[in-house]
């Protein structure tokens, strides 16, 4: 999947991640998730989001975005209403068409996890605004937030988005845990701080090593809630808005490592999975 920046480029053209691959850690699924594609799911979700800090603003964007895409999904999929336990056998989401002929299609085939993430974290996130826009990982992030209204970002929201998702250079490295020092020691140098205790972005760092690098190949917020751990995400480019409830970060960590589109052949790494700043063991 991730061979040359050029399959990168044909997959997120074409507005969706592979579904298959070879290496993926073999997992039952544990949690409850709901694709807030009902009222209901969508006020419960975004009251915890709010609990936690996040801004009414943000939250509106939110479910305006996860609304829309119910609107042009929902001839060819069947979402199910409020919470409903994962399937054991993971997320299959490869039957979703998104009508072509609705208004707000455009959009929302340039939305992604990176975007949604954001959108719900950068209230609490500064950084050092040290990114770049060449980073070719970036190329269909920077083209919605330059040229889309609905992604559109101030100056500094810009340089913040940039500075928290550049790739991160493993130059000169071999092993998985001198990746996890490289994350680090680059989160430290472009200054990224998260501020506030309830909630922190969960990142999937995959190797790219026809690149020296480690990029966030998947994001997500998570929220910590009365009701557990509460994970948002934009599932992949076309799939669905989604939103899980966790007992604990392991739970987590296992319905993500278990994802089959983070693995490709023998010359990568492991995926590296982390909270903020920290490697999630």
């Amino acid at each position: 999947m991730k061979k040359t920046i050029l399959v990168w480029a044909t997959v997120m053209a074409a507005g969706m991640l592979a579904l298959s691959g070879c290496g993926k850690k073999e997992t039952g699924q544990a949690g409850e998730y709901t694709n807030l594609a009902d009222k209901e799911s969508r006020k419960s979700v975004v009251g915890e989001l709010e609990a936690c800090g996040v801004t009414k603003e943000q939250t509106a964007t939110l479910e305006k975005w996860a609304e829309d895409y119910h609107e042009i999904t929902a001839k060819s999929y069947s979402y199910p209403k409020g919470f409903t336990a994962l399937p054991e056998s993971g997320m299959d989401y490869s039957s979703i068409l998104m009508d072509d002929s609705a208004e707000s299609y455009s959009y929302l085939q340039a939305s992604n996890c990176r975007l949604t993430a954001f959108n719900l974290i950068k209230n609490q996130l500064t950084t050092a605004g040290t990114g770049n826009d060449t980073d070719l990982w970036l190329m269909f992030d920077i083209e919605a937030i330059d040229t889309m209204p609905e992604y559109q970002l101030t100056k500094e929201e810009r340089a913040g988005f940039l500075t928290l998702f550049n790739q991160v250079s493993v130059e000169g490295t071999k092993t998985l845990e001198e990746h996890e020092e490289k994350i680090q020691e680059a989160w430290n140098e472009r200054d990224i701080q998260i501020s506030g205790d309830k909630l922190s972005l969960i990142s999937v760092y995959l190797h790219a090593p026809e690149d020296q690098a480690r990029f966030v190949g998947h994001t997500g917020v998570l929220a910590e809630t009365k009701e557990g751990l509460l994970f948002v995400e934009k599932y992949s480019a076309l799939a669905p808005f989604q939103a899980t409830y966790f007992k604990d970060r392991a739970e987590l960590k296992d319905y993500l490592l278990a994802r089959p589109d983070l693995y490709g052949d023998e010359t990568e790494l492991d995926p590296i999975v982390m909270e903020n700043r920290t490697v999630m063991k």
